[in-house]
């Protein structure tokens, strides 16, 4: 039996089709493809950028060496690579080990060995963008949802890449029957972002035998005690981000017995949706599974005790195969990118609140950045519960000098 032929993201997403204008329009219906530019060489080229424009945002913190209290929140430039966090929390004690090793390369201070560190995540990164690519045959390009985010520029510096690329490796590793690889995958991302652990139970609900779902979520303990036997990460009270540190504020936080009851009814409502997107696939699918793990990935997040910007690179590697429009993806990144804008000023008291701990502009931040998960994963269902075969929209018009006929692809005499 034939295999489907890879989708053309130009012919099948109205925001891909309306930009592909610029270089001629959609992909022509007997367009061949470059025998070398390939989806994943043009993607680890695309990703390649991004990095760089990254590492540029973060210029106007070198000078100082990420050493002046404000000055990175406020020009929105920190990295908790260099020791500036936006939060509390810390990741495992490994992390420790990885920049002392960064820092017997040549070179002193903290932009070198930040720089070091930079090196190692980019390849890292680079590494998530060919696996993602081979996560669903038929429709390698959306890995350019990951290759070409701008969250991925704006947050790529920073210890939640790991967690990241660990999702990828989730993704990939349970998509391609290595339930070990997506177990470790999980485990070593679940390390550094706890969330990473609800993923892994959405993308193991998909397909696989039980045997394969146990295998992985032990690899996933395994490599999760490894990686955090040195050091766990601080233990989080309600922090940067999260809804809860804004009800506090507001006087409505309630006990931590109530928080947690809360957020395990959250969860059983996602796991609820997640049970439906499954029995609708029927025969399991890389988008169901992405979906699945999405879901509840992005539910954690809205309810999670701490939840600094850098939180969205975690949603990301699923959120690029799972969700089938651009449109969608833009939104919930627009709605994060403003929230992450006010944070970063509310943080580097930039906002100076005219009336004493006035957090109202905090508080946007946080709605905002719930606004946009909510936003996925309603698009996630919403997409589900129709058909998914892609509706090609970047057809055009035919061209008056070839023949429209069945079989009649020459030109006419």
């Amino acid at each position: 039996m034939d295999r489907p032929p890879p989708e053309a993201p130009t012919r099948t997403d109205p925001v891909a089709s309306a930009m592909s204008e610029v270089v001629g329009g959609p992909v022509g219906v007997h367009a061949a493809g470059h025998p070398w530019w390939n989806a994943q060489r043009v993607l680890l080229g695309a990703t390649a950028v991004v990095l760089a424009g990254g590492m540029a945002s973060k210029t106007a913190c070198v000078p100082s060496g990420w050493s002046r209290p404000d000055q990175p929140f406020a020009q929105l430039c920190w990295t908790d690579l260099a020791g500036a966090s936006a939060d509390a929390g810390s990741p495992p004690h490994v992390a420790t080990w990885v920049v002392r090793l960064a820092e017997a390369f040549p070179g002193s201070g903290t932009v070198a060995t930040t720089a070091v560190l930079a090196v190692l995540l980019a390849a890292l990164a680079l590494l998530a963008t060919a696996l993602l690519v081979r996560v669903d045959a038929r429709r390698p390009w959306a890995a350019a949802g990951w290759a070409m985010s701008p969250v991925l520029l704006v947050h790529w510096l920073s210890w939640e890449l790991l967690a990241a690329v660990g999702v990828a490796v989730l993704l990939w590793g349970w998509t391609s029957g290595r339930p070990w690889l997506a177990g470790v995958g999980a485990g070593i991302g679940a390390a550094f972002a706890l969330p990473v652990a609800v993923a892994l139970v959405g993308v193991v609900a998909v397909g696989g035998r039980l045997r394969d779902r146990v295998d992985a979520l032990l690899a996933a303990a395994a490599a999760y005690v490894v990686v955090t036997l040195p050091g766990r990460a601080r233990v989080e009270t309600p922090d940067l981000g999260s809804v809860w540190l804004l009800l506090d504020q507001l006087g409505l936080g309630g006990s931590t017995v109530s928080r947690t009851l809360v957020q395990l009814a959250v969860l059983a409502g996602a796991a609820g949706a997640v049970w439906w997107l499954v029995r609708r696939d029927g025969s399991p699918t890389p988008l169901t599974t992405a979906r699945a793990g999405l879901v509840l990935l992005a539910t954690a997040l809205v309810v999670a005790p701490s939840a600094p910007p850098e939180t969205a690179l975690l949603v990301l590697p699923l959120a690029a195969v799972a969700v089938r429009r651009w449109r969608d993806l833009l939104v919930w990144q627009g709605l994060h990118l403003v929230s992450w804008v006010i944070t970063g000023w509310y943080v580097g008291q930039a906002l100076v609140p005219t009336v004493a701990d006035d957090g109202r502009a905090y508080w946007l931040a946080i709605l905002l950045r719930v606004a946009g998960l909510v936003w996925l994963v309603v698009a996630v269902l919403r997409d589900a519960s129709a058909d998914d075969d892609p509706v090609e929209v970047g057809g055009g018009e035919a061209d008056p000098d070839v023949d429209v006929l069945a079989d009649a692809g020459h030109p006419r005499p």
